[in-house]
């Protein structure tokens, strides 16, 4: 009878699991069907725009929810199946549901006779898998020199010097490489201050590259074309913000983090080896970026899954999770920049609409703040390079009203709304998800303690001001 009475109420929180998987997300599918249903009978743009971009945030931060029912308290027969256990080990769940919207919005735009016209930012995405796949492949290597540094330096010159280099291998490997780095030196009950606080100086230490950080990436293209920006002006714009905020909010989180007691291993020919190909990697992005280069990235992309099956081949169920992250992490998030940027093309009505209830009255001083204030509000609960996909086309059009210098500093408010935006839900940017999986930090204790960092952004905020006064 005992037996019985448990299997029951075993049954009633499985179903109860499921209601609360579906329920939490019930917002997301909605808003999906109803995106769906206003293009396909070619209803109002600024509702399918709307429609979209609630599907996007609210999806990525639970569409599925398969963490709640398959991998937790559900039924457990699938987690043997053939086919269906990769499910019990999927990590990356919130940058599947972008993928999901983005690839349901890309069908809807060719049903329509829309998606002829659609710019696929593929070089982004080779360049992303590329940049990420070849610091996995390195990132053992990166310990031993992460010792010097804090040896000469300490862990405040870790913390800055690491999320600073992110400008250069990119900000989801810079996530690999501190998080590996520090992970077994934080107390558990000090996990999710580390793993915010990193989110923050990596979300901001990739401002000073095109390629580095997802926001910038995303929109590079059009500060070209529409602002005439090069990496010089990448630099003089939105960099020293984002090597201030760097600074400032390092001081936020590098208590919690243990003196260093390990002797870590000297770095081998093998290490030197591929810290230079990784170098070579990053150069060539700057320098001669083209089609050999994609081809190249995409076959870095290929080597580092095929390094990280054959390291995790026999592992026990425990590492199953770092397995996938490991094999598929750079794929997944090279295929969500693209699926961004589709999501961003149905968004853009709305957004050119809503700039256009900002009165040429305003102060283009209150325009910058009210720009970055949105574009970081946007950025906590989307991703930011959606955000910053998305108010781009703001700037694009206050140009038109107030000329390319002030729309330059449009622009530059934007992008530095979204880097630092990036911190305070774990859906905010692409390297958070693998820091919080890497602290073993859940959305609701990353919550608790990511907002102690806002007033980090006063960095960002003085900068602004003092760019302004520059012209």
């Amino acid at each position: 009878m005992d037996m019985q009475e448990t299997q029951v109420e075993k049954r009633k929180q499985t179903k109860t699991l499921f209601m609360e998987a579906l329920l939490s997300s019930w917002a997301a599918w909605t808003a999906l069907f109803v995106m769906v249903g206003v293009m396909l009978s070619h209803g109002n743009p600024l509702i399918s725009g709307a429609a979209v971009l609630i599907a996007a945030i609210l999806g990525m931060n639970g569409l599925a929810r398969t963490d709640m029912w398959l991998t937790s308290e559900g039924p457990g027969w699938w987690r043997k199946h053939k086919f269906l256990k990769i499910f019990h080990h999927i990590t990356d769940e919130g940058e599947l549901a972008g993928i999901f919207v983005g690839v349901v919005a890309l069908i809807v735009l060719f049903v329509v006779g829309e998606g002829s016209h659609l710019h696929f930012p593929y070089m982004e995405a080779f360049t992303l898998l590329g940049i990420m796949s070849a610091a996995n492949i390195a990132v053992q290597y990166m310990i031993p020199v992460m010792g010097v540094i804090e040896k000469f330096f300490g862990i405040r010159g870790v913390l800055i010097g690491g999320s600073l280099l992110s400008s250069l291998t990119g900000e989801p490997a810079a996530s690999v490489f501190l998080a590996e780095y520090v992970k077994k030196r934080v107390n558990p009950e000090d996990r999710p201050k580390v793993a915010t606080g990193l989110a923050a100086t990596i979300g901001s230490g990739g401002g000073l590259m095109p390629f580095a950080a997802p926001p910038i990436l995303i929109v590079y293209s059009i500060l070209v074309s529409e602002f005439n920006w090069g990496i010089p002006t990448l630099i003089a714009f939105v960099g020293a913000g984002c090597v201030a905020h760097v600074i400032t909010s390092s001081f936020w989180f590098a208590k919690y983090i243990k003196p260093n007691e390990d002797v870590h291993p000297k770095i081998d020919m093998k290490g030197v080896a591929l810290l230079a190909m990784m170098a070579v990697v990053v150069l060539w992005h700057i320098f001669y970026p083209g089609l050999a280069l994609w081809i190249f990235d995409g076959a870095l992309g290929i080597t580092s899954w095929y390094l990280a099956h054959k390291k995790y081949k026999d592992c026990s169920e425990g590492l199953k999770e770092d397995a996938f992250t490991a094999k598929w992490q750079p794929i997944i998030l090279a295929v969500l920049l693209v699926a961004l940027e589709i999501i961003g093309v149905i968004a853009d009505p709305l957004i050119a609409s809503l700039s256009h209830q900002i009165p040429a009255s305003f102060p283009p001083i209150l325009i910058m703040f009210t720009l970055f204030f949105m574009t970081a509000w946007v950025s906590h609960f989307a991703d930011n390079a959606l955000a910053s996909r998305v108010f781009i086309m703001v700037a694009v059009v206050l140009k038109g009203t107030f000329g390319m210098e002030l729309g330059s500093l449009f622009a530059a408010s934007v992008v530095m709304g979204a880097l630092f935006g990036g911190f305070l839900l774990i859906p905010a940017n692409l390297p958070n998800f693998y820091l919080a999986r890497a602290f073993k930090v859940t959305p609701g204790a990353w919550v608790k303690v990511s907002w102690i960092l806002y007033p980090s952004g006063i960095a960002y905020a003085v900068w602004m001001l003092m760019r302004y006064y520059m012209f």
